[in-house]
């Protein structure tokens, strides 16, 4: 099912405290990601970026570092409220921050040399209406990156919290939930991004296994940030009975240090054309 953009909006306002608040607990994980995204866009000092669903922060922080005073990187995202967090987290003023509906970007034609979204396009109504504008804004030669998701079996925190959530309150995951796994299948968005007009579209598929502790509910981050909505909901004794279920869950993926996680996401890339 596709969203309408403003049930979408909607949804990633009503986000944006769960997503401020543990934007530094996940910043390693957000490190992890980040680097083979940039480098997979080519960013250098001087770039001029324009970083697409930037949420709180990353990578835009990453990228402004990277572009040095010499570049300029404009933050954009369709939820105002991710750009008012944004803007309170960004205490160096490293950034330019507008709201932005992909499919319609406010800029004028060759602004950027870099384009980046990492998790974004996703949810963008008509993702081929949004790639064909960031060609538009790209300036001659210049290199677009996007970050997406695997697909869901490949997700251990993405699958293992949804059942619980839903073993607990019966409430199927909503079609947001879904929407995070519309590009999954390997080609998928590179092939948009050719029908897109890009050239020399590449993708890579990265995978994660990441060893998380024993003794903390390290998932707390990842459940209010993806399923606040419905835990927001939970009476204190329901809550305490979920994290017991997703505890009993994790240990099919226990190891004597900790729990392996696993992480799967793609990389594409490509470019304006001369």
């Amino acid at each position: 099912m596709t969203l309408d953009l403003e049930s979408v909006r909607q949804h990633w306002d009503a986000k944006a405290t769960a997503w401020a608040n543990h934007s530094d607990t996940l910043s390693t994980m957000a490190d992890r990601y980040n680097l083979p995204l940039l480098e997979a866009a080519g960013l250098k000092a001087g770039d001029h970026v324009l970083d697409l669903a930037s949420g709180v922060g990353e990578p835009a922080f990453t990228e402004a570092r990277l572009a040095g005073p010499d570049g300029v990187v404009i933050a954009t995202d369709l939820a105002e409220a991710m750009l008012t967090a944004l803007k309170a987290r960004d205490t160096e003023n490293l950034l330019r921050l507008t709201t932005a509906d992909m499919q319609r970007l406010p800029f004028w034609n060759s602004c950027f040399n870099r384009v980046i979204c990492r998790f974004g396009i996703m949810f963008v109504p008509d993702p081929l209406k949004a790639l064909r504008d960031v060609r538009r804004v790209l300036m001659p030669g210049g290199r677009a990156a996007f970050m997406v998701w695997g697909q869901r079996e490949d997700q251990t925190m993405f699958s293992l919290l949804s059942n619980a959530v839903e073993a607990l309150t019966g409430e199927p995951p909503d079609d947001h939930h879904f929407q995070i796994f519309r590009f999954g299948a390997p080609g998928a968005l590179a092939a948009l991004f050719k029908t897109a007009g890009f050239r020399d579209v590449t993708e890579t598929s990265h995978s994660f296994t990441p060893l998380a502790p024993l003794d903390v509910p390290f998932w707390h981050a990842p459940l209010e940030m993806t399923f606040g909505h419905v835990v927001d909901r939970l009476s204190t004794q329901e809550r305490r009975k979920l994290d017991d279920d997703i505890l009993h869950r994790l240990q099919a993926v226990r190891e004597s240090k900790g729990y392996r996680l696993s992480a799967k996401l793609h990389i594409i890339a490509g470019c304006q054309s001369m």
